[in-house]
């Protein structure tokens, strides 16, 4: 009678271990699953447009219009007196930012992984923000700060904006996306909102922008070259070749 009491209480302890573990597995799932779906919302399309890349002409390009960068805004590469500043400091409405720099070239105890060096790009009145250019070691980015709430977006690329400055593009030359060329281009597209920047493309592409127009506020042209062409013209000083440009452009409908 006992032994038999023993075994029903050994089957009862198994019984209640595997409920505690299915229970555990189900709340492990359910907090990859909101992870998962947090992912997906940080990098989703939104709704509000429908974005398509068609072929296009020389003819069409030539018709576009070549939007200058924003009045306060400048490209500027980092000049000796910011390879110098320990720091660059943004002044906001709401808060002063410092953007430490790290040059191991003049500062001791750090390697040329580590470089880090920010240059302030100035401030745009027509949409409120500043830009800020920070340089690594193997790569860059963009950030725009919103004056009124020091809200930072990073973007990939120096922006081109709308005529509108409503809508903006941003690419960045990248050797590592392993595609049918060494080069390819990531290419982004914001809608410009009182909440920041809203995602409305993001995809990577086997051909480099070499110039770009908009015709109107809502199509993007664009002169490329595929990514072998566009490394052979960074080192063809003389143009000693004719490339054969491609013509592309992006509705945001």
């Amino acid at each position: 009678m006992l032994y038999k009491y023993i075994k029903f209480m050994k089957k009862l302890l198994l019984l209640f271990l595997f409920l505690m573990l299915l229970v555990r597995c189900k709340k492990d799932v359910a907090v990859e699953q909101n992870v998962t779906s947090k992912a997906i919302l940080k990098d989703s399309i939104t709704p509000a447009f429908t974005v398509t890349v068609e072929e296009s002409s020389a003819a069409e390009f030539e018709s576009g219009v070549e939007t200058p960068l924003l009045d306060g805004f400048k490209e500027d590469s980092p000049g000796r007196d910011t390879l110098n500043k320990p720091f660059v400091v943004i002044n906001t409405q709401k808060k002063r930012l410092t953007f430490k720099n790290i040059n191991p070239a003049i500062q001791k105890g750090y390697y040329d992984e580590d470089e880090i060096i920010y240059t302030d790009l100035g401030y745009s009145k027509k949409i409120n923000k500043h830009l800020l250019y920070g340089q690594y070691y193997e790569g860059d980015n963009y950030f725009l700060i919103d004056n009124t709430t020091a809200k930072t977006d990073t973007i990939n690329g120096l922006p081109n904006f709308s005529p509108d400055a409503k809508k903006m593009i941003s690419y960045y030359v990248s050797p590592y996306n392993e595609r049918k060329y060494l080069l390819s281009a990531d290419v982004e597209i914001y809608d410009m909102t009182q909440n920041g920047l809203v995602r409305l493309h993001g995809e990577t592409y086997d051909y480099i922008p070499r110039e770009i127009r908009w015709k109107g506020n809502n199509t993007i042209l664009i002169k490329a070259l595929n990514g072998d062409d566009f490394e052979k013209m960074q080192n063809d000083t003389v143009a000693k070749t004719n490339y054969s440009y491609l013509y592309k452009k992006i509705r945001l409908n």
